[in-house]
């Protein structure tokens, strides 16, 4: 649609006032020769008074100027008002006299509307001299614009840009329009507790943390921050409506609070019990929503931010001639709008809201990251409530990956010859490394293995003992190989990537080498492990298709053997070993693990961690304090039934 814009000439704040004159003043009436006829002062000085009250859009001091004062206000008036300019310009050139009476200027206006609009075009001014030998402007319309005649003026319109679109990997629109109900109660009076102990039942069926006593604290907060200083500046200040009747500005029985806000959906279904409890009303709106109340919550907004700029279109704009009845008749400039773009995050839509749901019932703060291994787009970033309440933990949260970390382990001691799939190794009980004992879960021995069983089965004493025999700086390089350690800057989303620091002793060494002293990875930097182990070299991250994520530095290369290796070891993770229950997929490579940690009130508790892939699909889940990696294995395998056949 278009809409024509106008402001009123004297009271645009952001006018700006450029007096240009290109000549000097003296110079000028010191001409002779061809441009001067005779050596009567030129219209110089009037030029300059003309051009300083024109573009300060004083079209009375201006009109005063030219020959017909009471036309020229008109037309200079309703130009500027019609246009409502931030500024104009003009630059005028040397003026030359045609004869003893008049003479010419050649000028260059330039009209700034915004930011990135401006309209510049030549344009040509008379000068006469009247029956007192004064200089004065030849008046015409086309003194504003060549184009411009008698009953004519200028005007500015408008064409609202197309807004783009986010959509998901499979262009299905994130945000739609969704009508919201708000349960709306008074904050004060004798039936807030009441309405609150009738409200709180119906409403924990959508949230949980609704009870009776936070909606009573709720209405109190209201009615605070109702009375608080700055509410009473603003009760001051004109306000578009009044008070109720028989209250006032900050009366505790004018507050109100909203409870909570419902999608249309959910407000069908509360509907009957709530229009049963009295004092409470549901006024709504449409607004544009993800599909669901807590969708990618770690990383849309984010995400969406850093799109808004190419999903914003760009307005249009013309500049036309009009005549008395508004009717246009010839266009001066056209800039068309420009749509915004359809923008698409690499997120898979049905696989978020399926990771969600099956991180919904855990208790404890969950996270899931899935990842395409052979492009680094990321396809899922769940969180659980819980870990919604603790931020992004599935991009930023750094924790003790547990035996997830023997990728790096096996990967560097690969790289060293210590273990290769079909060689035996030793997997005790207990591996003693400078009086520091490590021990296996449960303390149990398989006596001398191959690698292969050592690392479907998680022995700890195994890969203490690789890593024990390592440089300070093996695992370091190793999972730098993987991306943990690396910073990325992808536009969309915050990540961290973890810590693996250089291990100087025997004993930091045998406890980095099976995730159990300083190192540290985040959900996202476990993902990208399993889909490197994948790929075979690290994917770039990405989340908004046509971006470029930059990392600080390029990760090593693996060789061939070293690669398939640790495909071989964690394929028997599934086959043989910790994550049995992913067999049912195919051909499924896992790596479990748990992370043991002291909480605050000095009890022993573990993180559980599960990466793994399947296809062109890795994924990695973390529980916080979730005790067993059982959990997050039966995690994983709900996402990976649930995937299309």
């Amino acid at each position: 649609m278009t809409r024509e814009i106008g402001r009123p000439m004297r009271t645009t704040a952001r006018r700006s006032v450029i007096v240009v004159l290109l000549m000097p003043l003296l110079a000028l009436t010191a001409c002779t020769g061809a441009t001067t006829p005779d050596s009567t002062p030129g219209p110089e000085a009037q030029l300059a008074a003309f051009l300083a009250a024109w573009q300060r859009f004083d079209a009375g001091t201006a009109a005063d100027l030219t020959s017909d004062p009471a036309a020229a206000t008109q037309v200079l008036d309703e130009v500027a008002t019609n246009l409502g300019p931030d500024s104009m310009t003009i630059a005028a050139s040397p003026t030359t006299r045609t004869d003893a009476e008049s003479a010419t200027t050649p000028v260059t206006y330039t009209w700034t509307f915004g930011e990135d609009e401006t309209w510049s075009y030549p344009a040509t001014w008379s000068w006469k001299r009247d029956s007192d030998a004064q200089w004065r402007l030849d008046w015409a319309p086309a003194v504003v614009h060549p184009s411009l005649s008698g009953r004519q003026t200028l005007s500015v319109r408008r064409t609202e840009a197309q807004q783009g679109v986010l959509v998901d990997r499979n262009n299905v629109q994130i945000a739609a329009p969704v009508r919201v109900f708000s349960v709306v109660m008074k904050a004060a009076g004798p039936a807030v507790a009441p309405t609150a102990a009738a409200l709180a039942p119906v409403l924990a069926a959508v949230d949980r943390t609704i009870t009776a006593d936070s909606i009573v604290a709720g209405a109190a907060q209201a009615v605070g921050e109702a009375n608080s200083p700055q509410a009473a500046a603003t009760a001051s200040s004109p306000a578009p409506s009044s008070p109720a009747p028989g209250t006032a500005p900050g009366d505790p029985a004018d507050v109100t609070y909203t409870v909570i806000n419902l999608r249309e959906r959910d407000y069908r279904r509360l509907q009957p019990q709530l229009d049963r409890i009295a004092g409470v009303t549901f006024p709504s709106v449409v607004r544009d929503l993800p599909p669901t109340k807590d969708f990618a919550k770690a990383v849309l907004p984010e995400a969406t931010a850093a799109a808004a700029s190419k999903v914003t279109g760009t307005s249009g704009w013309k500049v036309i001639v009009v005549d008395t009845t508004g009717g246009a008749l010839e266009t001066l400039a056209d800039h068309p709008a420009v749509p915004g773009s359809r923008v698409v995050l690499t997120l898979d839509g049905r696989l978020q809201k399926s990771a969600e749901a099956i991180l919904a019932p855990v208790t404890q703060p969950a996270a899931m990251v899935v990842m395409q291994p052979s492009t680094g787009e990321i396809l899922t970033v769940a969180q659980n409530g819980a870990a919604n309440a603790q931020g992004s933990i599935a991009l930023t949260g750094q924790y003790p990956p547990g035996s997830t970390f023997k990728v790096v382990t096996a990967t560097a001691g690969l790289g060293a010859g210590l273990i290769k799939p079909g060689r035996t190794t030793a997997c005790p009980a207990v591996f003693t490394v400078d009086g520091r004992e490590i021990h296996n879960s449960h303390d149990f021995d398989l006596g001398t293995v191959d690698s292969t069983l050592a690392f479907a089965r998680s022995c700890n004493t195994t890969f203490a003992s690789v890593a024990e025999q390592l440089g300070p700086d093996a695992l370091p390089v190793a999972a730098s190989g993987y991306g943990i350690g690396l910073d990325f800057v992808m536009p969309g989303a915050t990540t961290l990537t973890g810590k693996v620091p250089a291990a100087p002793t025997a004993v930091q060494r045998a406890e980095n080498g099976f995730g159990q002293g300083q190192v540290l990875l985040t959900p996202f930097s476990a993902a990208l492990m399993a889909a490197t182990a994948a790929n075979g070299t690290m994917p770039t991250p990405t989340l908004i298709r046509g971006t470029t994520t930059t990392v600080d530095r390029r990760p090593p290369t693996r060789p061939a053997a070293v690669q398939q290796g640790i495909q071989t070891y964690l394929q028997a993770v599934v086959q043989q070993g910790t994550a049995r229950e992913l067999q049912r997929f195919g051909n499924v490579h896992a790596k479990t693990g748990t992370a043991e940690f002291t909480a605050t009130d000095g009890t022993t508790h573990a993180h559980a961690w599960t990466i793994g892939y399947l296809g062109d699909l890795a994924f990695a889940a973390l529980v916080v304090g979730g005790e067993s990696s059982a959990l997050t294995t039966s995690l994983c395998a709900q996402l990976l039934g649930d995937l299309p056949g």
